[in-house]
C-alpha cells in the first residue's frame, strides 16, 4: 500500500494509502528495518496533525547515527 519513498534530509518520507476500514499497511520493507512484525502494538504520539510512531527497539531493529550514512558514504 505504500505509495512512494523520499530522502529528504529528515529522514525518509513516505506515502501511505488508508483503506477504507481506516487501517494504514506499512510496506515490507519498513516492517523488516523497523522489526515490526505481526501483532505487535506499537505506540504512536499524536502532536497536531503530526502522527509520530514509535516501535519498541528489539534485536532486529536497524539502528541509525545522525549525520553518518551507511557503509561510510556521502551523506
Amino acid at each position: 500500500m505504500g505509495k512512494s519513498s523520499v530522502e529528504t534530509n529528515h529522514g525518509e518520507e513516505l506515502t501511505l494509502t488508508v483503506d477504507d476500514r481506516g487501517r494504514v499497511t506499512l510496506p515490507k520493507e519498513v516492517r523488516d528495518r523497523l522489526g515490526i512484525e505481526s501483532n505487535d502494538e506499537i505506540p504512536a504520539t499524536l502532536i497536531g496533525s503530526v502522527l509520530e510512531v514509535n516501535p519498541k527497539p528489539n534485536s532486529k531493529l536497524e539502528t541509525a547515527s545522525a549525520g553518518s550514512t551507511p557503509s561510510g558514504g556521502t551523506p
